[in-house]
């Protein structure tokens, strides 16, 4: 791993891997560059680019800096860009794929291309209440110490079985995820940022955007990856046929090495 300081001084911990033009995979809730969907692609891609990862703040071996901003997250992706040539493309999932959208329209000079699976999209002022109460409850669970409560409450919220749950926090990564609990507060409030930025931000995205969304995925999926790509001038989007949430890494592999290296 190697560590970088973003522009408050937090450290980052990446890596790269392979070579070629930049792809940077940027992850949603629970995960760290190297556990979860997006850090299983790293073998799938690293022939056509040079894949970087990363632990996003509050993460694996990042710092973290309070208080949070989404724009303390967004600069740590420029910081990561300018120090690999200034350039990259973005593939995001989850709060990920949010993140990468709101990186790629604060710097559309340096984010040649996005591709952002099912990202989530805030609702109307009843959502907006819910989510505020419910970051309160996990701050306050967090500040005594119910970590195990909060990542299990969050992983039953989308839609992981007993036997994954189980199975998860006891590999190898079950106390890293555990002492990531506070993070989950993160995606809430991307959460509830990607509304505005879909009704404020998202037409002004210049470079090509491909959304993308799982059939057997959450049933609001096709619908706001729909939105998202009504918005965006240049975005294309694709339903993936028998992909959960957690899509799987040969499946959407190929489809985003198509759409990063066409002409």
């Amino acid at each position: 791993m190697n560590i970088i300081h973003s522009k408050d001084n937090t450290p980052i911990a990446y890596e790269t891997t392979g070579s070629g033009p930049l792809l940077i995979i940027v992850t949603g809730a629970l995960n760290t560059h190297n556990f979860g969907v997006p850090g299983d692609m790293v073998p799938f891609l690293q022939e056509a680019f040079t894949v970087l990862t990363y632990d996003r703040r509050g993460r694996g071996q990042s710092g973290d800096t309070p208080p949070y901003a989404i724009e303390k997250e967004v600069q740590d992706l420029e910081t990561l860009i300018d120090l690999h040539g200034g350039k990259a493309y973005l593939y995001g999932h989850s709060a990920g794929a949010a993140l990468a959208l709101f990186t790629a329209a604060a710097h559309p000079d340096k984010v040649l291309k996005v591709a952002a699976y099912e990202p989530p999209l805030g609702g109307g002022w009843f959502e907006r209440i819910m989510t505020n109460l419910l970051i309160r409850q996990i701050q306050k669970r967090v500040a005594r110490g119910k970590n195990l409560a909060v990542v299990l409450r969050f992983m039953r919220l989308v839609g992981m079985d007993k036997q994954l749950i189980k199975d998860t926090l006891a590999s190898e990564h079950g106390q890293t995820i555990i002492d990531m609990a506070g993070t989950i507060v993160y995606e809430a409030e991307i959460q509830i940022a990607s509304k505005a930025f879909l009704q404020n931000q998202a037409v002004n995205l210049s470079m090509p955007v491909l959304m993308l969304a799982g059939t057997k995925s959450f049933k609001t999926a096709p619908a706001i990856m729909a939105s998202f790509t009504k918005v965006i001038p240049h975005a294309e989007s694709r339903i993936i046929e028998g992909q959960t949430h957690s899509v799987e890494p040969e499946v959407i592999s190929p489809i985003l090495q198509e759409f990063f290296l066409r002409a």
